[in-house]
């Protein structure tokens, strides 16, 4: 008796899980369907807050923002985000009054408020496995770390955004085992980070912003019409533009609520 009545609690609770997800997932599409021409007022900072970190273990610092240009990395991010909320069917501009911005449920404002970008060196381990023994390695790689904090109103402001994100040195490694020598010869290579790669990132970033932004509204929709139906919203989505599909966001995959 007990062992239906755990069964069948174990049913009950499955059931209402599927139901909530199913709802989310309805209640997302809508937002899609109906969420099209929003006009989306965007500001940037003028200035990023950059500094380069030392690292006292290895005794140095890297050198890849060495003639680092924010303006550029800001202006390149920004066309990014605007192309990016463009693909999402939203009417991107700059207002030419700040002081008199619409803001509403269909003209959106979003701010990309505060910006720091740190050069760092950071510590990779890497691991050698043999049959009986267990190697590491260290190495030191060039970090470019970009944390962003946004703040969005749709009339209501949400509370403010953050997301942070590492560029680092490409590694790669590989082992040979020698039979005849009974021996493992291990190798490396370290693909350098260039200027020019951190500022291919501001245009990754800039897509990522966008899709990030978009999320967060959806599911700011899909929570608060969940709470009204009484239920709690379970997991996240994201919405692929390009392929117009829905999926569930992963893990720290999105912005964070800085409460």
């Amino acid at each position: 008796m007990n062992m239906k009545k755990s069964l069948l609690f174990i049913g009950l609770l499955l059931a209402l899980l599927l139901s909530g997800c199913q709802a989310e997932l309805k209640l997302a599409k809508n937002f899609v369907a109906e969420n099209t021409d929003i006009r989306v007022a965007v500001y940037f900072p003028e200035k990023a807050e950059v500094k380069v970190e030392y690292n006292a273990k290895y005794d140095r610092q890297t050198d890849v923002l060495q003639g680092f240009s924010y303006d550029l990395f800001l202006d390149v991010m920004y066309q990014a985000y605007a192309d990016g909320l463009r693909d999402y069917r939203f009417d991107v501009y700059v207002p030419e009054n700040a002081d008199n911005v619409q803001v509403d449920s269909e003209n959106w404002l979003v701010m990309l408020s505060r910006m720091e970008i740190s050069g760092r060196i950071t510590e990779y381990e890497d691991y050698l496995f043999s049959d009986t023994d267990e190697y590491s390695y260290k190495f030191p790689l060039n970090t470019v770390n970009v944390a962003s904090w946004f703040e969005i109103s749709d009339g209501e402001w949400k509370p403010v955004l953050f997301c942070e994100h590492n560029l680092i040195d490409g590694f790669d490694s590989k082992t040979d085992y020698s039979f005849w020598a009974n021996s493992i010869d291990y190798s490396y290579t370290i693909d350098t980070l260039k200027l020019e790669d951190v500022y291919n990132y501001a245009v990754y970033l800039g897509k990522l912003y966008a899709g990030y932004t978009y999320d967060y509204m959806m599911n700011s929709y899909v929570g608060a019409e969940m709470k009204k139906m009484q239920y709690s919203q379970q997991l996240l989505l994201r919405y692929d533009p390009y392929k117009k599909k829905l999926r569930y966001a992963d893990e720290g995959d999105g912005f964070i609520e800085m409460r």
